[in-house]
């Protein structure tokens, strides 16, 4: 047996274990150190395998892993995304047939949309499925804010776990067109759903401004980006996202912020919070904190904690 044919070998029986591939057929097969193989992911939408590459590799390397995701799986086809420092993600079909510009998947039972041509991202966030399963069970009768929304997952699970409405904001059209896509796909009513193209910090401030309030919100920003108000930074601004967030959420709601920054460890995440007073007068406290499911791994050696915060906060 050839040592990647083992490496995937061993990380598949660890998911399987747990995965029910009937409910749920995406998910992280290989995740980099956390299954000894540095810089390389290899993740699962059904019968079609995504190969990503963090640092060069040698060309008949990259074939013995596609070799050996063959003779496990026989997937339908691979797919190869290359994403170094610096430089434009590459991606590239190197086994079977033509992939569709987008594709469903089902994760717990609900589908989503997911396109391997759309740069970086699919469209899932495969490291969140845990944490949506917790908005699922308590947005039962809920009004949720959905803020940096992308593809509105969060949203998704929470219509189907009952919420009377989610509204759902992103800089991008293309995100919010997608999003609708995922609520069409599982027969959710958008009409009883509001998409806004639109910045985050613009209408938190117009919701504060007109008085609306929810029963949850959502965080989870960019690590960086630019409005035409200003530029946004996770590591420097997250207090006052928080801080801000809080001023419109009713008393007892569940404020979620979420974060995949690894150099923002919880350490320095939770020395950060005092901040947040800076920006609300509410009181607040913390009920929750989780991170990445079981099939993002870590070494803890080239990665010492989970790279994923996802924090629940209640005022």
């Amino acid at each position: 047996m050839s040592p990647y044919k083992r490496i995937i070998d061993k990380a598949w029986s660890l998911r399987k274990k747990y995965i029910n591939y009937t409910a749920t057929n995406v998910f992280r097969l290989v995740n980099s150190y956390g299954d000894a193989l540095p810089e390389v992911t290899i993740d699962v939408y059904d019968k079609n395998f995504l190969i990503q590459y963090f640092k060069p590799y040698e060309e008949h390397t990259k074939n013995k892993i596609s070799i050996a995701l063959n003779e496990i799986f026989k997937p339908e086809n691979i797919t190869q995304k290359t994403r170094l420092k610096g430089e434009d993600v590459e991606t590239r079909l190197i086994f079977g047939p033509e992939i569709p510009k987008d594709f469903v998947v089902v994760e717990n039972s609900i589908k989503f949309n997911i396109s391997f041509q759309d740069g970086g991202g699919t469209g899932l966030f495969l490291d969140q499925r845990d944490n949506r399963k917790k908005i699922q069970t308590l947005s039962k009768g809920k009004e949720l804010l959905n803020c940096f929304c992308y593809t509105s997952s969060f949203s998704v699970y929470a219509g189907l776990g009952g919420a009377n409405r989610t509204v759902n904001v992103d800089l991008s059209k293309k995100a919010i067109e997608w999003s609708k896509k995922n609520f069409s796909l599982n027969q959710l009513d958008r009409n009883n759903h509001e998409f806004i193209v639109g910045d985050v910090w613009d209408w938190i401030k117009r919701f504060q401004k007109k008085g609306r309030l929810f029963d949850v919100i959502i965080l989870d920003p960019p690590s960086f980006s630019t409005s035409k108000t200003r530029v946004f930074s996770v590591e420097k601004d997250f207090p006052e996202l928080i801080g801000i967030g809080l001023n419109i959420l009713r008393d007892d709601g569940i404020l979620i912020f979420s974060t995949n920054i690894a150099k923002i460890n919880f350490s320095k995440f939770f020395q950060l919070l005092p901040r947040i007073k800076n920006y609300t007068s509410k009181a607040y406290k913390i009920i929750d904190v989780s991170s990445q499911g079981l099939d993002f791994p870590i070494d803890g050696i080239y990665l010492i904690e989970p790279y994923l915060k996802f924090i629940m906060l209640t005022c």
